[in-house]
C-alpha cells in the first residue's frame, strides 16, 4: 500500500512538471540552396555537374524537452545539377520536391541566445522535373518528370543559432542533404545519380 502510494506522488509529480518543461512551436523557415548532382557510369561520360541555385522554404514543428528535441519539417525542395560551357551555352535539370525531415535537434546551452546542432533523415515526393537546354542563349524545356524515380530519401545535418525575443525565437542555420536514393528511373548497368544540396536557412519560430 505504501508502495502504490510513493508511485502515484512521484507520478503525480512528473505529471506536473512536465507542462510547464515542456517547449512545443511552429515556424516558417525560407532561405537559399545549392543543389548538385553526384553521377555514376561505367558506359557514358559523366558531366561536370555544378550548382543549382534556388529558393527553399516551408514550415517547422519542434517538441521537446529541455536540451533535446524532435522537429519535424514540411520544405518545398529544388534539386538538380547544372552543367555550364560557357555564358551563353548550358544544360541544368531542375527537379521540385516537397520535403519531409526529421530531425533530432540538440540545443546546446540554455539562454536567450542558443547554438544547437542536429541530425536526421528526410524523405522527399517529386513534383515534377524539367531540362533547360541552352544553346548560344537560347533556352529550350523539356520535361523530365519521367525520367527520375518519384520518391527519394537521405540523411540531413546541420548546426545554427537560435536567438530569443517577445514571445518569438529567430533562428539561422546551415544544413546538408545527402540523398542515398539512385533517383534514376530506368538506369543502365552501372549507372547512379544521387541528389546533395546545400541549405542557408533562416527560421521565425512561434
Amino acid at each position: 500500500m505504501k508502495r502504490s502510494a510513493i508511485v502515484f506522488l512521484a507520478a503525480s509529480m512528473v505529471a506536473a512538471l512536465i507542462p510547464q518543461a515542456l517547449e512545443a512551436g511552429v515556424g516558417i523557415k525560407a532561405g537559399y540552396s545549392l543543389a548538385k548532382f553526384t553521377q555514376t557510369s561505367t558506359l557514358l561520360p559523366i558531366p561536370d555537374w555544378g550548382y543549382s541555385k534556388f529558393f527553399v522554404g516551408g514550415l517547422s514543428f519542434e517538441g521537446g524537452l529541455g536540451f533535446f528535441s524532435l522537429q519535424p519539417e514540411i520544405l518545398y525542395v529544388r534539386m538538380g545539377g547544372k552543367v555550364s560551357i560557357d555564358a551563353d551555352n548550358s544544360l541544368e535539370n531542375q527537379l521540385e520536391y516537397i520535403q519531409a525531415p526529421v530531425l533530432l535537434k540538440l540545443n546546446i546551452m540554455p539562454g536567450p541566445i542558443r547554438p544547437f546542432i542536429y541530425g536526421g533523415g528526410y524523405g522527399a515526393y517529386l513534383m515534377r522535373a524539367k531540362g533547360i537546354l541552352v544553346v548560344a542563349g537560347v533556352p529550350q524545356e523539356a520535361s523530365l518528370t519521367d525520367n527520375f524515380e518519384r520518391l527519394d530519401y537521405g540523411v540531413v545535418g546541420g548546426a545554427g543559432l537560435s536567438i530569443g525575443l517577445a514571445g518569438i525565437s529567430v533562428s539561422i542555420e546551415g544544413r546538408y542533404n545527402h540523398g542515398l536514393k539512385n533517383i534514376l528511373k530506368d538506369p543502365a548497368a552501372g549507372e547512379t545519380i544521387k541528389n546533395r544540396c546545400l541549405m542557408a536557412l533562416v527560421g521565425l519560430n512561434f
